[in-house]
């Protein structure tokens, strides 16, 4: 037992191999410090390993046989991050755990590309880097300067249910479309990857995109697909952008697209909303009554304003309301329609409820708390001449 460990300390200490030892769960336990300069992270005991290394989403079962016994074993080879190139290999550690290894060949694959600049591009690049891609759990394609996809691998060509590569530049496919309009060529993509998020759409799913030169001709190309932890995220930050009762903005997201607004110098109007005597909803009704009504009365927003305008609950019985317009007169008539339609509407088990509305125009100078400042005052002085009416306030001269 000493000389193993003595063996597997001088093969970590020469950075070819790191491990991360995980569970059943696909839980993390133990890692070796060396993964940081792959994952540019030091994974926490207890989180995921497809969230640092999202190569095994779509291999579960299979890294679930490896727990059964040691000849299950499961490799993927020449996984590309940050700078580098590594093996992974799933090996049976013990029927709890398994044994996740990183076998860095960055050098190998380097010297491999830098080999492709001096052979005949043409014949390597269908021959050995076919093979070498074909290997790999990822979508991957070759680029040339004459907009085409010189090669791909299997994983790519069965995705788009092509049948092999001479099918594929038959069919002259324009992927880049599918990402995105603005799009004219894969020297457009290869550029769009180095200045954008890494994250794409293709069809129904959503990939890590990476783009590396091979040389002045070839670019590749790799597409891992991350579908389920995305949207996993997404579902996450839903939850922090948007209010769980009514569905509408939290007032944070709410500030952050008006100050896209005003940094685009966009005309708006501003209000704050307030619903009139809500305290006595809750006090007669009870809260669940009084949610309904809040949920109700969101629902009621939404549908009287337009897809380009922005509603937020900024808490309790407040919610604010931004209309893109060009012109006040123009706000201020469609903040009384929405006052009316309020006034007008009959809510379940309460019946007539009101709201009043204090209202501030985008100008100069302008932030985002010196316009709700505005509307806030505006919304005073409608509660204090009687509720029920939209009152709107101009910015002050010495108002800093």
């Amino acid at each position: 037992m000493k000389n193993i460990q003595i063996v597997l300390n001088a093969i970590l200490s020469k950075n070819v191999f790191e491990y991360l030892l995980i569970d059943k769960e696909l839980k993390i336990v133990h890692v070796s410090l060396g993964v940081m300069q792959f994952l540019n992270a030091i994974p926490a005991e207890g989180s995921d390993i497809r969230d640092y290394l999202p190569e095994l989403v779509g291999l579960e079962e299979d890294i679930a046989k490896v727990f059964e016994k040691t000849e299950n074993a499961l490799s993927l080879k020449t996984v590309q991050k940050e700078n580098f190139y590594f093996n992974i290999y799933v090996d049976h550690y013990d029927h709890e755990k398994a044994l996740v290894l990183l076998h860095n060949i960055t050098e190998i694959t380097k010297a491999q590309q830098e080999a492709l600049q001096y052979s005949n591009k043409t014949l390597l690049l269908s021959d050995t880097l076919q093979k070498i891609i074909d290997g790999q759990n990822t979508l991957i394609f070759v680029t040339d300067n004459q907009d085409h996809i010189a090669f791909a691998n299997k994983q790519f060509l069965e995705y788009l249910k092509i049948e092999n590569n001479q099918k594929l530049q038959e069919e002259n496919l324009k992927l880049y479309k599918k990402i995105s309009d603005e799009l004219e060529s894969y020297e457009d993509l290869y550029h769009y990857v180095q200045t954008h998020e890494k994250h794409v759409t293709i069809d129904d799913d959503t990939f890590m995109i990476e783009a590396t030169p091979l040389d002045p001709v070839h670019h590749l190309f790799t597409l891992s697909k991350v579908t389920d932890i995305y949207q996993k995220q997404k579902s996450l930050e839903a939850e922090v952008e948007y209010d769980t009762l009514t569905g509408l903005m939290r007032k944070k997201f709410f500030d952050q697209r008006l100050q896209r607004l005003l940094k685009q110098q966009v005309p708006f109007a501003l209000s704050v909303i307030d619903i009139d005597d809500f305290k006595g909803v809750n006090d007669t009704y009870g809260h669940p009554v009084g949610d309904k009504v809040l949920k109700e009365f969101a629902t009621l927003l939404k549908e009287s304003i337009r897809d380009d305008d922005l509603v937020a609950r900024w808490g309790g019985e407040e919610f604010l309301l931004g209309i893109k317009i060009d012109d006040i007169e123009k706000a201020l008539s469609r903040v009384e329609s929405i006052r009316q339609r309020i006034d007008e509407h009959h809510f379940e088990t309460i019946g007539h409820l009101t709201a009043s509305f204090g209202v501030a125009w985008r100008e100069e100078g302008d932030d985002v708390d010196s316009m709700l400042q505005r509307a806030d005052k505006a919304l005073y002085k409608a509660k204090d001449n009687g509720k029920n009416r939209v009152i709107f306030k101009k910015r002050e001269k010495l108002e800093k």
